[in-house]
């Protein structure tokens, strides 16, 4: 039986919809009408080409079948469908090669090579031997991470070509440059998806390659290109202004953002999007958004689908860190993120750890890349973060219970246990076999942050015995900048560190400069190197992320309240604030952190400490190493009326320095 041809059609799609034939046309060319097919194609064969008639789409059509043709019925492969079938070969060859040097590369570090090579003998296939090492055939060649040959995944003809349920309209319509798409996707899942995993990377890049709409939409692709533009260091040559482009990007965003589309890829863009605005220093906004995103995950969208669960998860997951995290850095009591399909912490996917991760820049570079301990990183994430809800829901709930000592050292303890108990593959960052990866340098630092800010109102709690936890304090602080200093800056800078990061960071220096100004000796920063340190690390990440000029100005103001002399390079440091806006206020402080000021509000702490916490810290901190400080650190006193003076002298010359 013949069949037609794909682009066959009932009529000819020349003619209007309204246009029709009348009876009166119909019955004076009867005879006439009679001979033309009563289905016609567009790609006609080559002898209908040739006599420029019209062409049914059989094989053979109707018109070769009837008349004696010296040529058979022969069609042209429609340029469509040759570039359909092209697209197809090529994803197959690249699957196949990517099968191959999944089991080039276990052969290479002797990984079960007798068993390998016996499978290989007996004639099983690649896609078996992979899946029976336990490695996705998939998991790697559907990535938007960089690969060292750089052949990005998204290639020209993927958006030209389509495929498989494909649609006709981009993801996004602020650029159609894949070169462009392709440089802000590598440089969200190398900086930002480590640290924020919001989404699944695999389901979401499948998505966007097959135009399918389970895991990936224009809003969410539009939200992750604008946070990827705050990402982009500016090179000779630049033809792209990046920062008019993420707003661009934001706004549209914007346009199609609906706080009751309850689809999973809508909560995932409300989330991406606090982090957007965080970093442009609208964190009213952003808290906004993540709240939205937070109050939709009860009432998603189920979806029937192997991917569904996997991608809920990770959701999940991502936005309970991101909500205790941003509630740690802006001293407040997250909300408890609950879902019956997730308990909190899910086993390890072998795949995604060994998975490699690569220290994307810029597609001028070469980066080589790393085993990424991602899913490692986020499951010990999850542990850190389920400590610091309990620790925030107990000292910043209003009305709750007052805190024992007992409590209060029960939580350092879980602290301390998690970081002895964190993988050495993580924690050991004295490895100079291998850099630490920048998102496993930002967990380590949250940690001392927490250490520190759990401990930090003990130091003017009238009536407590600081000089017990003061060491404790100090190396913790000192660690944090450690971290900081010697290990993110020289391998990383801080032109890509997230937002959160650099909070922590302003509390770490905070303390220094208002408890130990004059440091301790063995290479540990005093207050005056701390502040310039902080200048320094919020200056090298102003250019894509503006919230750090605000945040400059709070600890310039830090340090002229601390009587530290502010740095001699201070005016390269922080540049003034874009025109119009003449200087950072109070405006800009509560857009920074939703408060006026980063400083951790410790009378909220001292009133909740039960009547007998230093009695009862006495007996019980010992077992948990409190003990009289033995460090050098020199602890800021109480100034006497001639340190005071000198302190009023030092603020007002940094004042007039700063003018």
């Amino acid at each position: 039986m013949s069949q037609s041809t794909p682009e066959s059609t009932g009529s000819d799609p020349r003619r209007p919809r309204g246009d029709k034939d009348t009876p009166a046309e119909s019955s004076s060319s009867s005879s006439k009408r009679r001979r033309v097919p009563e289905s016609i194609t567009r790609n006609a064969c080559l002898n209908c080409k040739k006599a420029r008639a019209k062409c049914d789409g059989n094989k053979p059509c109707k018109r070769c079948a009837t008349r004696f043709e010296t040529s058979d019925c022969i069609y042209e492969i429609h340029i469509k469908h040759a570039k359909e079938e092209l697209v197809k070969q090529i994803k197959e060859l690249r699957a196949k090669d990517h099968i191959t040097e999944q089991i080039l590369q276990a052969l290479s570090t002797n990984e079960k090579v007798p068993d390998i090579l016996e499978r290989l003998r007996n004639g099983e296939t690649y896609d078996s031997i992979v899946e029976w090492l336990g490695r996705s055939p998939m998991v790697d060649f559907e990535t938007l991470s960089p690969r060292e040959s750089h052949h990005s995944t998204y290639e020209a003809s993927d958006h030209e070509m389509g495929g498989v349920g494909a649609s006709n309209s981009p993801w996004t319509k602020v650029t159609t440059d894949t070169a462009i798409l392709n440089h802000l996707f590598q440089l969200y899942f190398a900086w930002i998806h480590p640290v924020h995993t919001l989404f699944s990377e695999r389901r979401f890049v499948n998505d966007y390659l097959h135009r399918l709409e389970s895991y990936c939409s224009s809003v969410l692709v539009n939200s992750v290109c604008a946070m990827a533009c705050s990402l982009h260091s500016a090179e000779d040559g630049d033809e792209v202004d990046y920062a008019r482009l993420g707003a661009e990007f934001s706004d549209a965003a914007r346009r199609n953002l609906e706080s009751d589309d309850s689809r999973l890829p809508t909560i995932q863009a409300f989330a991406v999007m606090h982090l957007v605005d965080c970093a442009r220093g609208n964190a009213l906004r952003a808290a906004a958004y993540l709240r939205i995103s937070t109050l939709s995950l009860p009432r998603a969208t189920f979806q029937e689908n192997d991917g569904f669960a996997e991608s809920w998860k990770v959701t999940v997951r991502g936005i309970r860190n991101l909500n205790i995290e941003w509630a740690q850095m802006t001293f407040q009591v997250p909300p408890i993120v609950e879902s019956m399909t997730y308990d909190g912490i899910d086993e390890i996917d072998a795949s995604i750890d060994d998975a490699n991760w690569y220290p994307y820049r810029s597609p001028r570079g070469n980066p080589k890349g790393r085993r990424s301990l991602l899913a490692t990183t986020n499951q010990e994430k999850s542990k850190l973060t389920a400590i610091l809800q309990d620790i925030a829901t107990m000292v910043y709930t209003q009305r709750g219970p007052l805190i024992s000592a007992r409590q209060f050292l029960h939580q350092y303890g879980r602290l301390r246990a998690w970081r002895q108990e964190l993988p050495a593959e993580l924690g050991d960052v004295e490895d100079d076999s291998q850099q630490v990866l920048p998102y496993v340098l930002s967990l380590l630092i949250l940690h001392t942050t927490a250490v520190v800010q759990l401990l930090r109102p003990l130091l003017d709690f009238e009536g407590f015995p600081s000089s017990l936890v003061e060491g404790a304090i100090w190396e913790h602080a000192q660690e944090g900048l450690s971290l900081l200093d010697r290990y993110y800056r020289p391998q990383y800078t801080f032109r890509y560190q997230p937002v959160l990061q650099m909070l922590a960071s302003l509390q770490l220096t905070d303390l220094v400069a208002r408890f130990f100004p004059g440091g301790a000796e063995g290479g540990s920063k005093d207050g005056i190197e701390a502040i310039q340190f902080g200048m320094e690390l919020l200056m090298q990440s102003r250019p894509g992320f503006p919230v750090a000029g605000p945040l400059q100005e709070m600890l310039r103001r830090t340090a002229i309240e601390c009587a530290i002399p502010l740095p001699r390079n201070l005016a390269e440091l922080m540049p003034a604030p874009i025109p119009p806006r003449g200087a950072y206020g109070m405006d800009d402080f509560l857009d920074a952190c939703t408060r006026p000021t980063y400083v951790q509000p410790v009378l909220d702490a001292h009133s909740k400490y039960s009547p007998s916490f230093s009695s009862d810290w006495k007996v019980e901190g010992p077992a948990y190493g409190f003990r009289e400080s033995s460090t050098s650190a020199r602890r800021l006193k109480f100034p006497s009326a001639e340190e005071r003076g000198a302190q009023s002298l030092m603020q007002i010359r940094n004042l007039l320095n700063s003018k």
